[in-house]
């Protein structure tokens, strides 16, 4: 309907002539431009001001953005309006709309219809006579359907339509179900929403995992549940990990230490673990029956699931993938059992058995190859097998370690010989072994002072210009006298002192065999360079020479 406006600015007046609502919520003013003259600039502020304070709707205008006008009310005394809302107090003369505290009075009688609270109001905003105060002057009330009546409407009315067109419906539940604080109505506006998501996804070309990442980041922000969220992140991960054990390049176990940072499976364990609730939550209660029904059938198993046994399927697709990516990194003589021990036990440590296995194949393999170790790497082999109460491990690296130096050893003869004796006596405690081999030193030389030295420590005794072997237990090589008869060099040797004059087996009685030796032979001497460790750490670097022919090895200097 066309209407005529006459407005005052100051001591202008204009006259509006054929004014009617548009259809995008503003008024449309016509009038001739040339009988208008006034400051282009008035003209302008008085249009700024007018257009958003009479906007609206091309029907009933809510009666929330009715009220976001509240600031403009009293300019708009006399304007009509069409409002749609609800009520919450309806009498003969008054209506009361909800969240609204302008009254709605009527100078005729009114009467409610059906059980609908939701309502059209045609009329006006009035002041009151003497107190001034703003009312809507009702002409007309028509009675609407509910907003889930009219909610129903629309959704048949699209329930073939994109998937835009459901969330703009779900936009409007969720606003006019938050104004009235309508939990239904919210309720509804999810539903809706997570159609419109499910349309979203029917809509996609391709379903790979990049498009399910994105669409579950969008449940949240559409204010639906986790589950929905947790679903399709579940099924995203499915993909990729199906794809990734296709693509993965084979790892290089040739390296020392290999570094899972960059592997593809362990970064994606890791991001498995951060996306999933339930997959660093240890299940020791899954029973075989799910553990297969998840192999079949990972995605369907776990969108039927509830959410105690969502956690554990979690927990099973973070061992599997931990699992495979432990494998591939295992070498197959065993020779890094220790790391791949490590790896279990920090991703699955209910499996820390396995964990243990390892470590022992990693020994076992270590002892075979034992004989090319140096001397320092031994006694850590030696020390780690005795920890794992593999003493049969320990002498076997032992044997083969003595065996392949005995080769080397005998090359340098009587001295070689003694060198073996001691370390077969202070490795393996092997006195007869140490006893048979001072015995063929003594035939290239029978004076050396050093093998008889050695051969009486042993219990062996000289007889009729023979070495006798003892009958009964030998004594002990470092059976001390009893405290009041100890000499210093007695004292030293038994609390590990190592001094200069020394014989080398005293040495040998006060630190045991050296971790490496090395030996320079110049005219009429052998110089030796006995040096001890703590792990990496130089402990002493003791010289020991020798006066050949048929001298005795003596302490000249410890560091």
């Amino acid at each position: 309907m066309m209407q005529n406006r006459r407005l005052k600015i100051g001591n202008w007046k204009l006259e509006i002539e054929n004014w009617r609502p548009s259809s995008f919520g503003r008024r449309v003013f016509q009038f001739p431009i040339s009988n208008f003259q006034f400051p282009i600039f008035n003209a302008l502020l008085f249009l700024t001001l007018l257009l958003p304070a009479t906007a609206q709707a091309a029907g009933a205008q809510s009666l929330e953005s009715f009220i976001e006008q509240k600031p403009q009310w009293p300019d708009l005394v006399g304007s009509t309006f069409r409002i749609e809302g609800r009520y919450s107090v309806f009498t003969r003369d008054l209506v009361q709309m909800k969240n609204c505290e302008l009254p709605f009075k009527s100078t005729q009688q009114l009467k409610a219809s059906g059980t609908s609270k939701v309502i059209e109001v045609s009329g006006r905003l009035a002041k009151g006579g003497t107190s001034g105060k703003l009312y809507f002057e009702v002409d007309q009330i028509r009675f609407l359907p509910t907003d889930l009546q009219t909610l129903a409407e629309r959704e048949r009315a699209i329930s073939r339509g994109a998937a835009k067109q459901w969330y703009e419906l779900a936009e409007w539940a969720a606003a006019r179900g938050k104004f009235y604080n309508d939990d239904e109505l919210l309720e509804r506006a999810k539903v809706i929403s997570r159609n419109g998501l499910k349309l979203e996804r029917q809509e996609l070309k391709e379903l790979t995992p990049q498009a399910l990442r994105q669409l579950s980041a969008r449940v949240p922000v559409l204010g639906l549940d986790e589950a929905l969220r947790l679903d399709w992140l579940h099924e995203s991960l499915s993909l990729e990990w199906e794809s990734l054990q296709k693509s993965a390049p084979k790892p290089d176990l040739t390296v020392d230490e290999f570094d899972t940072t960059k592997d593809p499976l362990f970064q994606f364990l890791q991001r498995l673990d951060k996306d999933m609730p339930g997959a660093l939550t240890r299940a020791d209660n899954v029973l075989p029956l799910e553990v297969n029904e998840y192999r079949r059938n990972s995605v369907l198993s776990y969108r039927n699931a509830n959410d105690s046994r969502r956690r554990k399927f979690e927990r099973l697709f973070h061992v599997e993938v931990a699992t495979v990516a432990i494998r591939r990194i295992t070498k197959p003589d065993d020779s890094n059992g220790s790391e791949v021990a490590n790896r279990i036990d920090e991703f699955l440590p209910e499996q820390h058995d396995a964990a243990e296995q390892h470590r022992d194949r990693e020994l076992a393999f270590l002892a075979k190859n034992s004989a090319t170790l140096s001397r320092n790497r031994l006694g850590e082999l030696v020390q780690r097998c005795r920890d794992r109460k593999q003493e049969s491990l320990a002498k076997e690296a032992i044997t083969l370690w003595l065996t392949r130096r005995e080769q080397s050893l005998r090359k340098d003869g009587v001295t070689g010989l003694i060198q073996i004796a001691d370390d077969r006596l202070a490795l393996l405690q092997d006195q007869p072994g140490a006893g048979a081999l001072l015995l063929e030193a003594l035939k290239l030389a029978p004076t050396n002072e050093d093998i008889h030295e050695r051969l009486t420590k042993l219990g062996y005794q000289k007889v009729n210009d023979q070495w006798v072997q003892p009958q009964a237990a030998p004594l002990t090589p470092n059976s001390p006298r009893p405290v009041g008869e100890e000499t210093d060099r007695e004292r030293n040797i038994r609390l590990g002192v190592p001094t200069v004059t020394m014989t080398s087996a005293e040495l040998l009685k006060c630190l045991g065999s050296p971790q490496s030796l090395t030996r320079v032979a110049t005219a009429g001497r052998i110089t030796e360079t006995w040096i001890y460790r703590d792990g990496v750490t130089v402990r002493h670097t003791i010289t020991v020479e020798r006066q050949t022919p048929g001298g005795t090895a003596k302490v000249v200097a410890v560091q």
